[in-house]
């Protein structure tokens, strides 16, 4: 009897042991940037679950930090496909740990959630770099843009309007007179912008960090001549501006041209500005732009009435004869 109940005893062990070894966890630390790392006690921490681009569940774990800050999910299957994200909520903000995959090989990791304090002041906003590439057809310019965004301070910038959701918005970029057909390149962004009246407007919240943002649209020209004025609203360092049509010319005050310079097997004619202020305005004067050409519907318009008149002459000299 001692026997069998010693080997149903180490039979629940190894079964135990086994469980144990098909497990994971996830520990961590909540710190506040904004405070010079400072821990962050009793602050919900939940964990996101992915597989691929879809959620799978967002509600299942869910632990509070404990006096020194740190956070401990266990129990969670090692799957390669499961991609695990703690989060914390801070002044109705979502911040993000570092994602975490856990194997067999490797059932345990460490992914730390930074939070911020936040602000609406614009002064440690800056466009690092922007990429301005332009090009033309008979009667119709083409803008593509690119900027790399960059806030360097130390807590998450919300914006203007924070309070009104119709009117919220993070980063403004104006667009000129007459555009037509913006489209957003940056995925991610799709459900952050809208336009309003002449600017396209950015309403995500921008933590400490960099982002991208590229979206392009285009403008319609009847002269040889169209001149670009831009406000700038935030310091940029640089602005590389590309050309892919050779026989344009552009100038600007600041606007220095760099020759030409090759992107995946395509020449461009590369301008470049640097150190751009807010109060200040981008000035460019595009010249030698292709010819305007009629289009298909005035040329039909132009061949009926040339047969109406050709056909009255004809009908009234007959008449008269």
């Amino acid at each position: 009897m001692k026997l069998i109940l010693k080997m149903l005893i180490f039979s629940l062990m190894l079964i135990n042991f086994q469980l144990r070894s098909q497990t994971g966890k996830i520990s961590g630390v909540v710190y506040n940037e904004s405070q010079d790392s400072a821990i962050v006690a009793a602050i919900d921490v939940n964990l996101i679950i992915y597989k691929g681009h879809n959620l799978v569940d967002d509600s299942s774990f869910s632990v509070k930090t404990d006096d020194k800050g740190k956070f401990e999910f266990s129990s969670l299957k090692t799957d390669s496909t499961l991609v695990y994200y703690p989060t914390a909520s801070y002044k109705s903000i979502v911040y993000y740990g570092r994602p975490a995959r856990l194997t067999e090989k490797q059932n345990f990791m460490q992914s730390d959630v930074a939070i911020y304090d936040t602000t609406s002041m614009a002064d440690k906003i800056i466009f690092q770099l922007e990429h301005l590439f332009i090009d033309a057809e008979a009667g119709k310019l083409l803008f593509r843009e690119i900027f790399i965004a960059n806030n360097i301070g130390n807590k998450t910038f919300i914006g203007k309007n924070y309070s009104q959701s119709d009117k919220h918005y993070v980063l403004q970029f104006p667009l000129p007179p007459n555009f037509e057909e913006v489209e957003i390149l940056t995925p991610e962004a799709q459900n952050w912008v809208y336009i309003d009246g002449g600017t396209l407007y950015h309403a995500e919240l921008m933590s400490p960090g960099s982002r991208q943002f590229s979206y392009r649209f285009q403008v319609p020209y009847k002269k040889t001549e169209w001149q670009l004025s831009r406000p700038i609203s935030y310091p940029i360092g640089a602005v590389n501006i590309f050309v892919s049509n050779p026989e344009l010319t552009l100038e600007g005050p600041g606007v220095m041209p760099q020759g030409e310079f090759p992107i995946r097997g395509k020449s461009y004619q590369r301008y470049y500005v640097s150190h751009i202020m807010p109060g200040m305005t981008l000035e460019l004067t595009i010249e030698n732009l292709p010819s305007g050409t009629v289009s298909v519907e005035w040329i039909v318009i132009i061949v009926v009435v040339v047969l109406l008149v050709v056909g009255f002459g004809y009908t009234l000299k007959k008449s008269k004869s």
